[in-house]
């Protein structure tokens, strides 16, 4: 049989086909059914739409394996495990017959079946169900004399009664009734890395981006949920935002080529994958990783003006007429994500490099209004149902977020390294993480700028990552113990002095007149070295902005409702020092240096005389953990042409040099004069992956 049906008998067992699970047919319904590998999964529906037919080993090889990973002992050794549990006999077999020096052959019938699947749930996949089934009622002599207004009536009452304490319990409540999943089961099982996943209307196959070990570039690959045989679209790009259906055959999609250019393509990948479509009409500036929707009938799409970077908003029936219908003032540091609810346009916002913020607008040209901030960073969000969004937040669990009632539900630990989840029938679809860790390295003062000699400083087997260095000892986090910690290293010796739980989120640690302070959730917090008690610092600094101490002061920065400013402690509280900035840093001769939000030039504030400094940092693009300031000069990192570059103070030169290694830093800190420790990435995977509720 060419294509199989949802649910088959094969001998003594019942087979759900797309998720490779298998219960014996004595069991209608089971609660833990034997879930297959995906190889065997793929082997076993490659058997099954091949019956009664004689599979020699390079035919299994070249349909079931990927390219240059088969060989005749995987196959046999494949074969062996799916007899063992489907408990085949090979000298007797009843569903895989070995035919001597020529292959394998099927022998079980196959019959489809009407049941429901053990991972089919209903449309809330992980909702707790009020009820399965009704009992039969009991007969009731005197209930059937009763008069049928009398019985009506009551009725009536009852199920009034019940939706009012149902709306009042939906309405009120402080977290859905949500069950907390227990399985991820992976869909791709390739070498690389996966994101963002998506379905095809039938459920039968996923799409997904792929990169390749070792491979810089990023391609399209398309899945078959039935034998999990992959497809690789032999087209590359520098990066890719969210595909988004056309039809069931054909993707929307923005890419950057090589080149660094942006455009919009149009691909067919079912039933075979064609060249990509150039959609020259459509503009296209800055590849956005989600903002690309479906609205009345036609494609709305988000991008950023170059120079200004306002939001503009376009739309197109998807002929050659395109028309800006929106600009959208930008004091963010880049917009994340965008969803539409009839009219309505949900924004999900990086208002800094740490927290999130969501905007709600009126289409076409209604202007952004508040809904909710984030004290944390949410990567990207998708409909859970009509009034509830899906939210993935890289190092924290997902989140499912009542727009009505502003209640948040964790599902568990088990989601922290997911992200890009959407939902999906009886599941939920999502990119899994694997081992993603980081580690800070040392660099060697040898005298020589243009050598930079690293070693290991602290290096565990979970990530390491901020720091704050001082005469009083260097500060950092850790996940060694399980969750983000902040640790104090003098010399050899670490001491933790955090007990923080899985909800506070260290955004930032600084020194000030020898007292460690740290950033949590937007607050400003002073943290005892001894005690490890953390009080809130007295000025009650409360900001999504950047924090420095220079000369025993405290300045800080904070949007407001007159855009980004540069704020400085005072007796009497605190005082504007400047506008339009975002980050502030310590400067020579008691000046302080600014990075602005509206332009890419340095300059030093002193004395109330601004001077422009030949050093153009981009807020959106450069991290603030990736420049510093010391007494020697400025440091940054040019992620696009893979460079350190430094400002010298005495000199006024600028400088450039090749970074050594072949991946950049996450961040780079100084060592007092120049740059001394960086935080690295390790090489890590990413899988495509099923979250489900088996309980």
């Amino acid at each position: 049989m060419s294509n199989l049906d949802p649910v088959v008998q094969i001998g003594d067992w019942y087979y759900q086909v797309v998720y490779g699970e298998l219960w014996p047919v004595t069991i209608a319904k089971p609660e833990h059914p034997h879930r297959l590998e995906p190889r065997l999964q793929s082997l076993l529906n490659f058997f099954l739409r091949h019956p009664n037919t004689l599979l020699a080993k390079d035919t299994l090889i070249d349909k079931v394996w990927p390219a240059e990973e088969g060989t005749d002992a995987a196959v046999m050794r494949a074969v062996g495990a799916l007899r063992k549990i489907l408990g085949d006999d090979v000298r007797s077999p009843c569903y895989i017959a070995t035919i001597s020096k020529k292959g394998y052959c099927w022998l079980a019938e196959i019959k489809a079946v009407e049941l429901l699947a053990p991972s089919a749930a209903p449309d809330n996949p992980l909702t707790e169900s009020v009820a399965e089934g009704g009992a039969k009622p009991l007969a009731d002599d005197n209930a059937a004399g009763l008069p049928w207004r009398f019985i009506s009536t009551t009725a009536a009452v009852v199920l009034l009664c019940c939706a009012s304490l149902a709306y009042v319990l939906a309405k009120y409540t402080a977290e859905p009734l949500v069950r907390l999943p227990d399985t991820i089961t992976p869909i791709s099982a390739l070498s690389g890395q996966e994101y963002w996943p998506i379905l095809n209307a039938s459920l039968s196959h996923v799409v997904y981006q792929h990169r390749a070990p070792e491979q810089p570039l990023l391609n399209w690959s398309v899945q078959n949920l039935a034998d999990l045989k992959v497809e690789h679209v032999a087209q590359y790009y520098q990066t890719l935002s969210e595909p988004v259906w056309l039809d069931d055959q054909n993707l929307l999609f923005r890419g950057g080529t090589a080149q660094q250019q942006c455009a919009f393509y149009q691909q067919q990948l079912l039933p075979v994958a064609k060249p990509a479509q150039l959609l020259q009409a459509w503009p296209c500036h800055q590849v956005l990783s989600q903002a690309l929707l479906r609205w009345q009938e036609q494609w709305l799409w988000a991008d950023t003006e170059p120079g200004s970077s306002d939001v503009l908003l376009y739309r197109t029936t998807g002929q050659d007429s395109v028309t800006a219908i929106n600009r959208i003032a930008n004091n963010w540091r880049q917009l994340s994500a965008m969803l539409l609810s009839d009219d309505n346009l949900y924004l999900l916002v990086q208002q800094s490099v740490s927290s999130s913020t969501l905007y709600r607008l009126a289409l076409p040209d209604g202007q952004p209004e508040l809904v909710i901030s984030f004290p944390y960073l949410v990567q990207q969000f998708s409909w859970w149902s009509k009034q509830q969004l899906l939210l993935s937040a890289m190092g924290r669990e997902l989140e499912i977020f009542d727009l009505t009632s502003k209640s948040v539900q964790r599902l568990g630990p088990l989601t922290i390294d997911l992200t890009q989840a959407s939902k999906a029938p009886g599941q939920v679809l999502a990119t899994q993480f694997l081992d993603y860790t980081t580690d800070i390295y040392q660099i060697a003062d040898n005298g020589q700028r243009a050598l930079l000699s690293f070693s290991p400083w602290h290096i565990s087997n979970r990530s390491e990552s901020l720091l704050a260095v001082s005469e009083h000892g260097t500060a950092f986090v850790s996940q060694r113990t399980g969750l983000p910690q902040v640790w104090l290293a003098r010399g050899r010796d670490s001491t933790q002095l955090t007990r923080l739980n899985e909800q506070q989120q260290v955004q930032q640690l600084l020194w000030h007149k020898a007292n460690l302070l740290l950033m949590l959730n937007n607050q400003l917090f002073q943290l005892d070295q001894h005690s490890a008690e953390l009080t809130s610092y007295p000025a009650n600094i409360n900001t999504a902005g950047r924090v420095s101490s220079c000369n025993d002061r405290l300045y800080w920065t904070e949007l407001t409702a007159h855009g980004w400013q540069l704020f400085s402690e005072t007796d009497s509280g605190k005082s504007v020092v400047y506008a339009d900035v975002v980050d502030v840093r310590c400067g020579p001769d008691n000046g302080l240096v600014l990075q602005f939000s509206h332009r890419n030039d340095l300059a030093v504030l002193h004395g109330g005389q601004l001077s422009i400094l030949p050093a153009q940092l981009n807020w959106r693009q450069l991290s603030p953990e990736q420049w510093f300031t010391d007494s020697s000069g400025i440091y940054w990192l040019d992620t696009q042409h893979d460079a350190l570059k430094y400002y010298d103070w005495h000199t006024q030169q600028l400088t450039e040099l090749n970074w050594p290694q072949s991946n950049m830093p996450l961040a780079i800190y100084s060592g007092g004069k120049g740059i001394g420790f960086v935080v690295r990435q390790r090489p890590h995977d990413t899988d495509i992956v099923w979250l489900q509720n088996r309980r």
